[in-house]
């Protein structure tokens, strides 16, 4: 259950481009309902050489309920940032001490940090091929300068570049980033840290937090209030309590009230952070209720 709240707190970064969006509190109470949100998950075996001994590892992977997760993001006030995303290509210098050289399509190994902390965050990135018109523009790279490389960009048909340089500076290594698009700066950011792994993955949180605030959208989940819904097949105290216990740990309900029990039907009053739209996207997952039209 751990594993599996950590993974929605993964995913949700990746849908809001929010780093914070796992601790905002409507996220957090999902946790105590998260089979809810869950519609598959699997282990599988994985293994890595690591100072050469072979580490083998146990992999959990889950896949959520989409419209759930949108209703828990709307719930939670959260903005998502939209599925069309830039992919920039990646201009990145290194000198270890040897001079600068740009790291091209033939040395993906080199930016894996970058490249695996892309993924978290929802983006990914292209290397360049590397010709000799591209290895001669390190010295614009090593300058930040976005206006000289957005000529090489413009001819890989994209229009969003992240211009980065690493080096070492003692005591460890630090790196600065320029991201553009169109032409424009979007950020400007460094980084230093006693690892060059660290210093290479810093090329993404800071570019990516400002595109998300920048193009993050409210989703349409209806409008927070009080609603007055119906449940039918409460026929004993223990569904009763069923029933209340599974609203009260949804993480979109602020408030319950019973307004009316009859042999029939209950009929509640609830506090919703969100429409009945992410209302039902988000009991229709639960096992517990399902809306009326499904019977």
């Amino acid at each position: 259950r751990g594993a599996t709240a950590r993974a929605l707190g993964q995913e949700i970064v990746r849908l809001t481009g929010n780093p914070q969006a796992p601790s905002n509190a409507v996220v957090r109470r999902a946790s105590s309902n998260i089979d809810a949100l869950v519609s598959n998950f699997e282990f599988r075996q994985e293994s890595e050489t690591v100072n050469g001994l072979l580490v083998y590892k146990t992999i959990l992977a889950v896949m959520f309920d989409p419209e759930s997760v949108d209703a828990l993001i709307a719930g939670a006030g959260l903005k998502y940032w939209s599925a069309d995303r830039p992919k920039p290509i990646l201009w990145l210098a290194i000198d270890d001490g040897r001079g600068p050289r740009l790291v091209t399509s033939q040395q993906p190994n080199v930016i894996k940090p970058l490249a695996t902390r892309g993924l978290e965050r929802g983006m990914r990135f292209l290397l360049p091929a590397g010709t000799a018109t591209e290895q001669a523009s390190v010295s614009a790279i090593w300058r930040l300068d976005g206006t000289a490389m957005q000529v090489l960009t413009d001819r890989y048909r994209n229009d969003t570049q992240l211009i980065g340089k690493v080096f070492r500076q003692p005591p460890g290594w630090t790196a600065a980033w320029l991201l553009t698009q169109d032409g424009v700066e979007v950020a400007r950011w460094s980084f230093s840290d006693s690892d060059p792994r660290r210093a290479i993955a810093s090329g993404v949180d800071e570019g990516a937090n400002a595109l998300a605030k920048r193009d993050g959208i409210s989703l349409d989940i209806g409008v927070a209030g009080l609603y007055s819904i119906d449940v039918v097949g409460v026929n004993s105290q223990s569904d009763f309590i069923r029933l209340m216990s599974y609203l009260q740990t949804l993480a979109v309900v602020r408030k319950v009230t019973v307004i009316q029990a009859s042999p029939e039907q209950l009929r509640l009053q609830v506090d919703l952070a969100v429409g009945m739209k992410g209302f039902r996207s988000m009991v229709g997952t639960g096992g517990v209720l399902r809306p009326a039209s499904e019977t």
